[in-house]
């Protein structure tokens, strides 16, 4: 049997610690977490937790197809037609955050510190942060579609500080924080992540200016700081102690698959995901549950996932942000829906995009924050919507 080699491991090794070290000094970051659980014919199921220092004023909009948009960047912002109705999560009604459109596409945005969009050349067509996410949803049908037309680069994302959004939308952020210059001057640095029904999967990052995507169904969690590919390399180290030998090459104990990392740190959060996932999709564990596998338990199975990563309100933590709402979606191409989660109601609310008028000239519609945690919801609330004019992007008065 070829013995591993001892220097590559040890020098991989240092590399993982190098980089969990770093992260002790990072900015104080906002954690959010993703999945993509793909352990059944039935469809992918899409599952994330937003982790905020306060509540986001969180909204559910229905989108009908065929809405004349705007970037919401400057003179030179893009404009589009919707080709796909949605269903979305806002933020502070200046962002679309999450959601699902009509072909079974689902967009999240996850922060990231180290992110930098670059700077914006002259003539380049702009795209406010906040509308980014519904860009996607408006124009693609799949994972593949959308990372080869975003490939092409059709538009360069515009971000905004946490100052210029108190600006935009006056008491969004605590007051105390709002006293730190460094958190003032911060800026809303994310990274957005793509499923579709058949599994895919990508990851959309702009590292040093660049745009870096990386797509493959393997590719199905994401959370926080560090960069997905550094990320990616944590992981790897984890799984590497459930192999069967160690560094040695000698047999490793078998309670070593027993022990996972259990802060809630992105890389710890990102690691126990992985090992969830993996193992909710081996072959073994479908066989023994195949009698027990529904709709239904798997969209349950999604969420005990989701929730053992997520953040319990009040937990005091260097990145300041507890788990404020959920969102499972389900994404069987017959019965597409949409499931949201207050962490402080007992019960799940959830949109089906059949209950949906998505038609080109229908109304926009709403589920209100107040209504959201009023805790006096529970099921399917199409009935509970009502219209209103959709929420603006535009960042165009704080851009320098």
């Amino acid at each position: 049997m070829k013995k591993p080699n001892f220097m590559k491991k040890l020098a991989t090794i240092f590399v993982v610690l190098i980089t969990i070290l770093s992260m002790a000094v990072m900015p104080a970051a906002q954690a959010c977490s993703r999945l993509v659980y793909q352990g059944s014919s039935n469809g992918a199921i899409t599952a994330r937790s937003m982790d905020w220092l306060n509540q986001p004023d969180a909204k559910l909009w229905v989108f009908p197809k065929g809405m004349e948009r705007d970037g919401g960047a400057g003179e030179n912002s893009i404009t589009w037609t919707s080709k796909y109705g949605s269903i979305i999560t806002s933020s502070y009604d200046i962002a679309t955050v999450d959601g699902i459109n009509d072909q079974g596409l689902v967009v999240n945005l996850l922060f990231l510190v180290d992110t930098d969009y670059g700077d914006i050349e002259s003539g380049e067509k702009t795209l406010s942060v906040g509308g980014w996410g519904q860009y996607v949803l408006d124009n693609y049908a799949t994972v593949e579609e959308a990372v080869t037309k975003l490939e092409e680069k059709p538009f360069q994302v515009v971000t905004a500080t946490i100052e210029g959004l108190e600006k935009l939308r006056p008491g969004s952020m605590p007051g105390i924080l709002l006293k730190n210059q460094e958190f003032r001057e911060s800026n809303f640095a994310l990274h957005m992540s793509l499923s579709d029904p058949s599994g895919d999967s990508a990851i959309i990052e702009y590292i040093g200016g660049n745009q870096v995507i990386h797509h493959g169904t393997e590719y199905n969690v994401l959370t926080n700081d560090p960069t997905f590919d550094q990320q990616l390399a944590i992981n790897s180290y984890w799984e590497y102690l459930y192999t069967t030998n160690n560094l040695l090459g000698e047999e490793k104990a078998v309670t070593s698959k027993f022990f996972l990392p259990g802060t809630n740190s992105a890389s710890d959060r990102f690691v126990r995901g992985s090992y969830y996932l993996k193992e909710m999709n081996n072959l073994l564990n479908q066989v023994i549950t195949g009698v027990k596998r529904n709709r239904r338990n798997e969209l349950a199975a999604a969420l005990g996932i989701i929730r053992n990563v997520s953040d319990p309100l009040g937990l005091a933590s260097f990145a300041l942000s507890t788990t404020q709402w959920r969102t499972l979606a389900d994404q069987k191409t017959d019965s597409l829906a949409y499931f949201f989660e207050y962490t402080k109601n007992p019960s799940l609310v959830w949109l089906k995009i059949n209950n949906q008028n998505l038609e080109e000239g229908a109304p926009v519609k709403v589920l209100k924050n107040d209504d959201i945690i009023s805790g006096e919801l529970a099921g399917e609330v199409s009935q509970d919507l009502y219209a209103e004019e959709p929420f603006s992007w535009d960042i165009s008065s704080i851009m320098d």
